[in-house]
């Protein structure tokens, strides 16, 4: 699937399948790229209805990009997750044809993960440009017994 030294391919496998039912990761077109160890890959093709009126695409795809992929990085290790809290920071205009979210697992406790996430705009000649950091505070959704 990818050539990212951390997959693993029954974690990727995990998160295609939730993904596939979530409705708001379809209309976004999150691909996943490389799951596993704490680590996650996601896409997403840039479309005109993600731009604000600059042309530039919305914060709030880029954030949700972020969030997913922290939320996933923190699951190849943790499990059942959901966002406790996430704080994104925009350095540069998502200007490009695709987006690219690398988040990294940096702490895991019993009850909560903490993930950092880094979001680069892709263009037409595959130069990548930083436009984001997120710190993320992925909560663990305890299995019933």
């Amino acid at each position: 699937m990818n050539t990212h030294d951390f997959s693993d391919p029954r974690a990727e496998a995990l998160l295609t399948k939730a993904s596939q039912s979530a409705g708001f990761n379809a209309w976004c077109g999150f691909k996943l790229v490389a799951a596993g160890a704490g680590q996650v890959v996601l896409e997403a093709d840039v479309r005109p209805d993600m731009t604000q009126h600059h042309g530039f695409v919305h914060g709030g795809v880029v954030g949700a990009l972020s969030d997913t992929a922290c939320s996933w990085a923190a699951a190849t290790v943790a499990g059942d997750v959901v966002t406790a809290s996430y704080t994104i920071q925009f350095h540069a205009p998502a200007a490009g044809q695709r987006l690219r979210v690398h988040a990294t697992v940096l702490k895991q406790g019993k009850r909560n993960v903490s993930v950092e996430a880094k979001a680069f705009s892709i263009d037409l000649e595959q130069k990548s440009k930083l436009v984001a950091t997120t710190l993320a505070l992925i909560a663990v959704i305890a299995a019933e017994k």
